[in-house]
Order: structure tokens, then sequence, then C-alpha cells
């Protein structure tokens, strides 16, 4: 009997042992990979890899966006403003060559920079729109320490708008976001917002954080997203505030009121293509619209097909804004 009463004791000794070392292997991963995604002050994160890729690849800029950059450098104005949680938020303003009460908030990409988006802000600036381009939370000149895959930027983009209101009351807002901005349009679209913002458009965007960062896990590391993504959810509930699952653009999108314009491109694997309609499905805005541009990959959908691309838009603002 005393043996038996041993051999139990030591059997759960070791059940706690490993019970430990599996909570501690868990919380490592999550932390990891946590800090691989979001942490961009992190060794090693999912920014070095890209940027490694598109260094094998030697990918050109167009002439377009080379144009377009050299002008986003000579022309930007810097603006700033305090976010609700006191992170300082910092933003290009392209003042319009005439007075207008048009404005473009333009939103750039996961890890990209405003400047990124200087092909899109030049074309809204030469239709006689003021542009502002806002860089999102621990991002370029932007205060904060993690990035929030457009959740906590989208009331960061509210208070933009609020922002352009309070300083031109008849203001018409236009929100266009690509990839990461896309995702942050989307989830502005859910909010309440004032009858100034007057469409949305968004290209590329994700459905929720969760359903990203599931297929990077598989693609990049070959995993499934249990446990390992759930641990990382948890950790990014304790160090960040916010929560993958919450952070959806389908559920935002039940709630929209204003015009949306969804664009994808077909050869998209880095935010699926099959996205789009699970996006515009979702939206409950009377007036939306889709755009498939054939034989384009992740956010090169204006490159790919430029003259459909800004036709549609074009169109779509003319109805819409």
């Amino acid at each position: 009997m005393a043996q038996n009463t041993r051999s139990h004791r030591g059997l759960k000794i070791g059940l706690a042992v490993a019970t430990v070392l599996i909570a501690a292997v868990l919380g490592f991963a999550g932390n990891f990979l946590f800090d691989f995604a979001l942490n961009p002050r992190a060794p090693y994160t999912m920014k070095m890899m890209q940027d490694g890729k598109d260094a094998e690849k030697g990918e050109q800029m167009d002439a377009e966006e080379s144009e377009a950059r050299a002008w986003f450098k000579e022309n930007r104005e810097s603006s700033s403003l305090t976010a609700d949680d006191g992170t300082e938020l910092a933003a290009w303003y392209f003042a319009a060559s005439e007075s207008t009460h048009d404005y473009a908030v333009c939103l750039h990409g996961y890890t990209n920079e405003p400047i990124g988006m200087a092909r899109y802000a030049k074309r809204f600036h030469d239709r006689g729109m003021n542009v502002l381009v806002p860089a999102a939370r621990a991002h370029e000149r932007s205060g904060g320490d993690y990035i929030g895959m457009g959740w906590p930027e989208r009331l960061d983009i509210v208070a933009w708008i609020e922002r352009i209101v309070q300083a031109d009351p008849k203001a018409r807002i236009l929100i266009f976001g690509e990839s990461m901005g896309a995702a942050t349009a989307m989830n502005v679209a859910g909010e309440s917002l004032p009858a100034n913002v007057k469409c949305i458009i968004e290209d590329c965007g994700y459905t929720s954080v969760w359903d990203e960062f599931s297929l990077q896990l598989k693609d990049v590391f070959g995993l499934p997203s249990f446990p390992l993504l759930d641990v990382a959810n948890l950790v990014c509930n304790v160090r960040a505030g916010y929560d993958f699952h919450k952070a959806s653009s389908v559920e935002q999108l039940k709630h929209a009121t204003v015009p949306m314009l969804f664009i994808h491109g077909d050869q998209d694997t880095f935010v699926p293509y099959g996205m789009l309609d699970q996006n515009y499905d979702a939206c409950a805005s009377k007036v939306k619209q889709k755009l498939t541009i054939h034989g384009a990959t992740h956010a090169k959908s204006a490159q790919v097909d430029p003259e459909l691309y800004w036709s549609t838009v074009g169109n779509f603002l003319d109805r819409n804004f």
C-alpha cells in the first residue's frame, strides 16, 4: 500500500512538472509570435522577413510610384494628434491647390509608412482634394509600442476625422485604406461617424486579425492555429489590450452605413482573394460595390490595371462623394 501511495505521488509530481514545462514552452512561444508580428522593436520580426524576401525579388518601383514619392517628400506638411490613450500620432498633410471642402484620408499597410501611400495620395490630390496620410501607431513617427492591426487604429482615425471636421465643419471626407489600412477603414465603417464621412474604399483588407494570423502561422511556420495562436492572443490581450477575434472587419461591417467600395486582386495569397466576398457580403451599407483586379497579387491592383482601378474609383466617387 505504501509503495502504491509513493507511486501515485510520484505520478502527480511528474504530471505537475510536465504541465509547468508545457505552460512555460507555450508562454515563450506565444510571446515570440506576438513580438514577431506586432512588436517592431523585437530582434526578429515579420517586417525583417518580408524585407528579405523583397530584396531577393529585386522589385523596382514603376514610374508612377517614383514620381509620387518625390511629390510626397516635396509637398508634405507635418500634423499631429494625441489619441485618447495618450499616444502621440503623426500624419502628413497635403493642402489642395484650390480652396475645397473635399478630403481624402489615406491609410497605409502593415509595417509600411505613409509614403507607401504616395501613389494614392497624389491621385486624390490631383482630383482637387486635401489629403491626410496618418502614420499608424508604432509606425514611422507615431508613438505606440505595438502594432494594432487596424483595431485600436480605428479610433485613431475617428479622432483624425473629428480634427478635420473641427477645422472645416463643411468637410466631405473619403476614407481610403490598403491592406492593414483597408482593415482599419472597414473597422472605422462600424463606428458612429459624422455625416461628413461620405464614403469608404478598401483595397485588399482582411476579415479579422485572427483569420489573417491563422493563415500566416500556417504559411510562415507550417503550424496550426491551436494552441499557439490562442496563447499569442492571450499575450496580446495583456500586452496590447486587444483581442484577435474581436478585431474583426466582418463584424464591424455589419454596422456600416456609408457607401463602400471593396477592391482585391485575384492572385492575392497574403490576404486571400476569398476574403473580398466575406467582407462585401457582411457590409450592411445600402450602397456597396466590389472590384476584382485579375492577375494582381497583394496590394498590387493599382499597378496591374491602373486604368480599370482608377476609372472604377473615379466613377464610385462621382456617384457617392
